[in-house]
């Protein structure tokens, strides 16, 4: 029996509403994608403050350049997650 943990529970509820809402843009996927993508990233700012975003900003491009990401991982690294 897999039983996933509180944080690995809201972690997924909230992948599967941002799936659901690129979903709601058929026609429009890279834009809504975008305006993600800078919602988070304002949010990271105000939050963090630039410097500490930079850093997460880093470490984001090295785990894309090691081929970590695809469509659908099967299981994510939540230490991986800022």
């Amino acid at each position: 029996i897999d039983i996933m943990d509180e944080d690995e529970k809201v972690m997924r509820e909230v992948q599967e509403k941002m799936f659901n809402l690129v979903l709601e843009y058929p026609d429009h996927n890279l834009q809504a994608l975008g305006m993600m993508l800078r919602t988070v990233m304002d949010c990271y700012v105000a939050s963090l403050g630039q410097e500490s975003t930079e850093k997460i900003l880093d470490v984001a491009v090295d785990s894309v350049k090691s081929g970590r990401h695809t469509f659908i991982l099967p299981e994510i690294d939540r230490k991986s997650l800022h």
